[in-house]
């Protein structure tokens, strides 16, 4: 059918043609016959449109209608929500700048957070939670000894399987802090903070002595640390200076037994039961005694309980060295609240008579996904983005993360201490060191939170002089075994 609007427009042309050229009648029949004929073409391309339109769709336009779709809704993933309950590691400006980015990361805007606040006795009450159903998708893992016991009651999931599936590669991560983070072969943490130590000292102390200040670069041995001790020791009563501050921590006196043998793990043996007997625990205990009791380089077990000495009273002054974890720099850069007279130095921790290279103990804590995590895939990939961010941005604490410069770290704390010789260099020199070898510092095995109960047990009765040495590795041995077993 031809249009009304197609005729009017005919008869516009042939009106306009007329008056312009007084054109003959055979012309105008000739624009007549051209313009019916250009009608005639467009009715025929609207019919066929509209025939189209109307037509139905065969069977394969509609699969292949399915999987443009398909393809077009691809990438897109279901709204979820995510439970993050991580405790301590809320205390630290570099896993909240990372949470703040991860809330508005692209990548992961199908999920709605819950950050858990802080929660008295979240050691407990958190694997209680989870064993009770309620959902916790990314928790907070301190050290060895709560991840072992976490992972033997199933409280976190082996996470090697995920990881695989996900397409990680956590040995280009994290390196070799990867091997700290396995609990009987499997994995069970994404690696997250790594508590080194080195050795502090007082620089009034040493000049009072006349006594160099420590290398920073070369270690020396365990030998040698009980004679700077004693050399650094003067005074009597109120006004005693003593060498060295060593506090109820069991590492003060096992630190060198592990550091000779390997770690944590040396405290089982072969059949995986107590290897207290071996002669590096009783070397090291009789050391740590006679720096007590024959020297009196340090202050007595009794009197360190007695007077609840904390860990910051190397701040008084009162002590020339004291091996300790990063965390001690806050303390010193904190003149506020720790008021001190005395420049502070570090210097790699003492090592056994045998090391070739500097040595140092501490933990990896980490990130774990429990069992009543809704969706363990997506939360692997937060942990790990939470920890790569949390590496850009830690200003005082070693990460384990590996595929990222941590060029913030130590660099306020420079500001503050840097007169003292203490710039970011010294101290990434002195806590992240790439050829310093790491042991874990905790007893690292079967039921390692009971076992160590035995450990401080005898060994506080030995430093008190209630039994011999003998009589004390006996003992460990004897309990430790029976511990170790579920007996």
């Amino acid at each position: 059918m031809v249009k009304l609007e197609n005729i009017m427009l005919i008869t516009y042309i042939l009106k306009n043609e007329r008056s312009k050229m007084n054109m003959k009648g055979k012309n105008i029949k000739k624009i007549v016959v051209l313009a019916l004929a250009m009608m005639l073409v467009a009715s025929l391309f609207s019919a066929c449109a509209k025939k189209d339109e109307s037509k139905p769709k065969t069977t394969q336009e509609k699969q292949e209608q399915a999987e443009t779709d398909k393809t077009e809704d691809k990438g897109k993933k279901e709204n979820i929500k995510m439970v993050l309950n991580l405790f301590d590691f809320l205390d630290g400006a570099d896993m909240l700048k990372a949470l703040e980015d991860i809330q508005k990361d692209p990548k992961f805007d199908h999920i709605d957070f819950e950050v858990l606040e802080k929660q008295a006795d979240y050691l407990n009450k958190m694997p209680i939670l989870v064993a009770s159903g309620e959902q916790q998708d990314i928790v907070a893992v301190f050290n060895p000894i709560e991840k072992a016991k976490y992972a033997s009651a199933g409280t976190i999931l082996a996470l090697d399987d995920i990881i695989k599936s996900a397409g990680v590669s956590f040995d280009e991560l994290y390196g070799n802090y990867v091997n700290e983070v396995k609990y009987e072969g499997e994995t069970f943490l994404i690696p997250y903070q790594v508590t080194s130590w080195v050795m502090f000292y007082n620089k009034a102390i040493f000049d009072h002595q006349g006594i160099p200040y420590p290398d920073a670069n070369k270690p020396i041995t365990w030998t040698q640390y009980r004679e700077l001790a004693k050399k650094l020791t003067y005074g009597e009563g109120e006004n005693k200076k003593y060498g060295a501050l060593h506090l109820t921590w069991p590492m003060f006196w096992y630190g060198e037994a592990i550091m000779e043998l390997g770690g944590g793990t040396e405290f089982y043996n072969k059949e995986g039961l107590s290897n207290i007997e071996n002669p590096a625990f009783s070397k090291a205990l009789q050391r740590t005694y006679d720096m007590m009791h024959v020297d009196k380089s340090i202050p007595t077990h009794a009197d360190t309980v007695i007077s609840k000495r904390p860990p910051t009273a190397f701040m008084t002054g009162d002590y020339g060295l004291f091996l300790q974890g990063s965390w001690l720099l806050n303390w010193a850069a904190d003149k506020e609240t720790y008021p001190r007279d005395f420049e502070i130095g570090i210097a790699p921790l003492p090592v056994d008579d045998k090391a070739t290279t500097r040595k140092s103990w501490g933990v990896v804590n980490g990130l774990a996904i429990p069992q009543t995590a809704t969706n363990p895939e997506e939360a692997l990939a937060v942990a790990v983005e939470l920890t790569r961010l949390c590496s850009i941005y830690t200003a005082s604490s070693q990460t384990a993360y590996q595929a990222v410069e941590s060029n913030e770290l130590f660099v306020g704390l420079s500001d503050v201490l840097g007169k003292e010789g203490m710039t970011s260099e010294a101290m990434k020199n002195g806590f992240a060191n790439p050829e310093t070898a790491f042991v874990v510092e905790k007893v690292t095995g079967k039921n390692p939170s009971e076992y160590g109960t035995v450990i401080d047990e005898e060994v506080e009765k030995y430093f008190v002089q209630e039994q011999d040495l003998d009589t004390t590795i006996k003992n460990i041995k004897t309990r430790g075994d029976k511990v170790i077993k579920g007996e």
